[in-house]
Formats: C-alpha cells, sequence, structure tokens
C-alpha cells in the first residue's frame, strides 16, 4: 500500500547508516528487486493472464467461479502492465542518473497508485473465491442460490469501487516539480508535498496506517487462510459425504466438481500463503517507530519485496489453472492447435 510517511520524511535516517557492508548487500538486493525480478514477473505476468483472459472467455459466463476468475485475470493483467511503469527507473538510473531521479519522481506522482489498487482488487477477489469455495463445500445445496452470476457481478463491482474509493486520496499527497540540483549541476524533477496532505497531515498518515493496510492486506489474507484451512479440513474428513451432497448427478459429474474445488482451494491458499509474509513486513513497518520515520534503504527494500511477492501471486495462477483443470488445459491446447494450423495455412498460401 501507499506509504504517506514517506514524503514527510527527508531520508537521512537510515538504519544501516553505520554498515557499509550492509548498504552494499541492501543495494545489491534492491537491484535484483526493481531492476530484474519485478520486471521478469511483469512480463511472465503480461502472457499468462493474457492466456487465461482468452481461454476463460471461451467458458460460461453462467458460471460464478468463471466470472470471478475472469474478472481476477483482468485485474491481474493491469497490475502487471503498470508494476513496471513505476520501476521503471531503477533501470534508467544505471544509465542517466537525472533521468532516472526525474523519471522516478513523475511515476511516484502520476503511476505508483495504479498497481496498488489492483493488487488490492486482486486480494479481494481471491477472498471472494474462497468464501464462495467454503459456502459450495459446506452448504452445497445452498451455493447456487447464495452466489448467483448476477450478484457475483455487483459483488466484483463493489470491489473495484471500494478499492478505488478508499486508496484515492493517495492520488493528492504529493505534486512533481522541477528543482535545481546542486550534486548533478541541473534540473531534474522532484516530488513534493502537496498542499491537500500538509493540510490533513495527521489524519491521512493514521489512515494509511490504520485503515488501508488491514482492510486490503491483513483482514482479506486472513479470511483467505482462514476459509482454505475449513475448506480444506471438510474435505480431508468429509470427502465422502461431500461427493454424495455436492451433486445428484452422475458420479463423473461429482469428480469433475472436486477437482474444481481442489483448483481454486489450492489458488487460494497459495495466494494467502505467499501474501502472508507480506502482512508481516507491513506490520512491522506500520509499528516499528524507527521505521516509521526511516525512509532509509532497508525500507526501501522491504516494501519493494513487498511489491514482488504481489507480483508474485498475480503471476502464478496460470500454472494452477493449466495443471489441475483438465478443460482449461484443452481449452488452451485447442486455442494453440487452431493457431498453429493457421499460421501453417498462411505460410503455404504465402
Amino acid at each position: 500500500m501507499v506509504n504517506y510517511t514517506s514524503l514527510s520524511t527527508n531520508g537521512q535516517l537510515s538504519l544501516l547508516a553505520g554498515s557499509s557492508t550492509g548498504i552494499d548487500i541492501l543495494t545489491q538486493v534492491d537491484i535484483v528487486l526493481n531492476c530484474f525480478l519485478i520486471h521478469l514477473l511483469s512480463l511472465l505476468g503480461i502472457v499468462t493472464n493474457i492466456l487465461n483472459i482468452i481461454v476463460l472467455s471461451k467458458h460460461s459466463f453462467q458460471e460464478t467461479t468463471n466470472i470471478l476468475l475472469l474478472s481476477l485475470s483482468v485485474c491481474d493483467l493491469l497490475c502487471s502492465l503498470f508494476q513496471p511503469v513505476r520501476k521503471v527507473h531503477c533501470i534508467a538510473e544505471r544509465f542517466h542518473p537525472v533521468f532516472g531521479l526525474t523519471l522516478k519522481s513523475f511515476t511516484t506522482v502520476y503511476f505508483f497508485l495504479l498497481p496498488d489498487i489492483f493488487v488490492s482488487v486482486s486480494i479481494l477477489h481471491t477472498a471472494v473465491i474462497s468464501a464462495e469455495r467454503l459456502v459450495a463445500v459446506c452448504f452445497p445445496l445452498h451455493v447456487s442460490r447464495i452466489f448467483t452470476p448476477c450478484r457475483v457481478k455487483w459483488t466484483i463491482l463493489f470491489i473495484y469501487v471500494f478499492s478505488i474509493g478508499l486508496l484515492s486520496p493517495a492520488l493528492f499527497i504529493s505534486e512533481f516539480t522541477w528543482v535545481y540540483d546542486n550534486s548533478y549541476n541541473t534540473t531534474r524533477g522532484s516530488v513534493a508535498m502537496s498542499r491537500f496532505y500538509a493540510d490533513h497531515f495527521r489524519v491521512l498518515n493514521e489512515y494509511a496506517s490504520g485503515v488501508t493496510p488491514h482492510l486490503f492486506i491483513s483482514g482479506p489474507v486472513m479470511l483467505i487462510l482462514s476459509c482454505s484451512v475449513v475448506t480444506g479440513l471438510k474435505l480431508i474428513f468429509g470427502r465422502r459425504r461431500v461427493l454424495a451432497t455436492m451433486t445428484t448427478s452422475a458420479t463423473s459429474k461429482q469428480t469433475k466438481d472436486m477437482k474444481v474445488v481442489r483448483m481454486l482451494l489450492t489458488v487460494c491458499a497459495v495466494n494467502g500463503a505467499v501474501a502472508a509474509p507480506t502482512v508481516a513486513i507491513h506490520l512491522f513497518l506500520l509499528y516499528s517507530n524507527l521505521l516509521m520515520l526511516s525512509t532509509g534503504l532497508l525500507t526501501y527494500v522491504l516494501r519493494s519485496l513487498t511489491i514482488v511477492i504481489y507480483q508474485l501471486i498475480v503471476t502464478i495462477n496460470f500454472v494452477f489453472y493449466v495443471t489441475m483443470s483438465s478443460k482449461f488445459a484443452k481449452t488452451l491446447n485447442k486455442i494453440f492447435c487452431v493457431t498453429q494450423g493457421k499460421t501453417i495455412r498462411i505460410r503455404q498460401v504465402g
């Protein structure tokens, strides 16, 4: 999430100010995270989520699960598109420091919030999916009545409006300005505190530290993990009863439903487990007085680590879809076969 407090500090306080070795290590970690790993994961996220969207769009929109997964893939694709934008300055700084600093300031003011919004939307999507699967396993006769396609679509719309509305104050906390930099003897772009942020400094900081992290990180992640644990236990200790009550169709249909439950349970459980360290990092940064007053390198690296973890989350779902859903894998294979056939025919005509 957006760190309001970083704009109010002068950056002089560093936890490792007296350790050149520690600073060197953190610098190398920073380069790996922001110059390489985040861009690699973003590229993979773009490719995998485009494939997710193509495959899922071939399936029925009358299934609530498909609606949720398609919306999740669109959200993850947007996150993957905007994530490298706010970190591209790391690469630019290696070739042209002044341009890199200007680019960093520009992306901080105008693009920094966008990936955070889509990460929040993605986590909330996963929370809804985990809750839907819990109801499907524990109350199979009521799931179709509770989670209708219309209600799911309205829920998705609410998630977007909710996330954008509650995170939008971050759009007004900073301004892009031009300053003269004595160290480079030239003018470059910089980030300045906005008048709105200065007038509401205390309220915005309390809101950023006490409200948004719990609404969009710790709360949803705890819900995902809790629902996943309960669903998993229900499947383990009541497998026969669940198979008997989930559907009155043939056994093959029951097995198919169980495969869907297992796939979605795996998606939710892995996403929740991967996101769990970010909860610890955010709580550590928010409630440690020293770090709250610091924009030192360690703080920056920890925040970069959470961004990389979030990008990993929005990238890995494709693996579970392909390996655990035969329907998804068959549709994907059919698309590739059709595309390959068209390519061969075009070459033959040419």
